[in-house]
């Protein structure tokens, strides 16, 4: 799905637009009341804007939808393929559209094709695309669009532990974030770590702090960051190159990613390219109000265990 938005441009003889803007705000605030950013300059307008500049394609695969979406300026030779998996609770159509999962990828600004599979939404149901070779050979069909060949990157959150850990023999595989995930096989996700040493590893502990310490100590060579930075600029160097970063979330479990906060600097980690028409200057946490069903849909389930 494509759109197109038109704008209007108006000319004031004898006035700048730097001088309108100022009297507008200045007559607000005499008047007691706020006045809103111009469109121009309102971050959720202009990560609106990103969002539906891009192409956005829905698949109906065999077991169960997968999302997609392309930035307008995507370039397969030099970009990225990222995939997210949902937690527990939601399946892929209430985290596409409650977690505004495109436009947490649009404020990354990365230069990547973005994949949203259906994945397991309680424990002990079957996993839905065990096989990563698979799924990305459904999505390239479906598009008409190459995946990246920069890096393939999964990210997962909380109940996506097990559909990551079923693709650790994936060979396409480089580059691991595991958000509040670490619910599974410890040793599993080392062996991973070390397999290869293409593979990176880039952790996150709030309700699963116990774990992802007992991580950090088996991975001695493990770049701890004790709270996320307030923005991009302000991570330490080293969390750009090692190949193991650990992040002590200051964060719930929910908003790790459905704030716009923490998901936007997790995927700005990953070595891959900038887009320079994407929102990227804009600061983390940006997002647009979220639809009016997609608030009474929302749900909670901080008691309820991993999600």
């Amino acid at each position: 799905m494509e759109c197109v938005h038109r704008g209007r441009t108006v000319l004031f003889a004898g006035l700048g637009l730097a001088v309108l803007i100022g009297l507008a705000w200045l007559g607000a605030a005499l008047a007691g009341e706020p006045a809103a950013l111009p469109a121009a300059q309102d971050p959720g307008a202009q990560i609106a804007a990103a969002v539906a500049a891009g192409r956005h394609v829905r698949i109906d695969g065999p077991r169960g939808p997968v999302h997609v979406w392309i930035p307008a300026s995507y370039r397969a030779d030099t970009g990225a393929t990222v995939i997210y998996v949902h937690g527990y609770f939601d399946d892929a159509d209430t985290a596409w559209t409650g977690h505004q999962l495109a436009q947490q990828f649009a404020l990354s600004a990365l230069n990547a094709l973005f994949v949203v599979p259906e994945a397991p939404v309680a424990q002990k149901t079957p996993i839905n695309y065990p096989d990563l070779g698979e799924l990305l050979r459904m999505v390239e069909d479906a598009t008409g669009v190459a995946r990246g060949a920069a890096l393939t990157a999964a990210v997962g959150h909380s109940g996506a532990f097990r559909t990551l850990q079923a693709w650790f023999d994936e060979p396409l595989l480089d580059q691991l974030v595991m958000v509040d995930a670490m619910y599974g096989d410890e040793d599993a996700v080392t062996g991973w770590l070390r397999a290869s040493p293409r593979h990176r590893l880039i952790f996150v502990g709030e309700d699963t702090l116990l774990a992802t310490e007992s991580v950090a100590d088996k991975l001695p060579e493990t770049l701890t960051v004790d709270r996320f930075p307030p923005t991009y600029d302000t991570w330490p160097a080293a969390a750009r190159t090692a190949r193991s970063v650990y992040v002590r979330a200051q964060y719930p479990h929910m908003p790790l990613v459905t704030e716009g906060i923490v998901l936007p600097s997790l995927l700005r980690l990953l070595p891959v390219e900038q887009l320079a028409d994407e929102p990227w200057r804009l600061p983390l946490g940006s997002l647009p109000p979220l639809p009016d069903a997609a608030v009474d849909a929302a749900v909670d389930p901080a008691d309820a265990g991993p999600n």
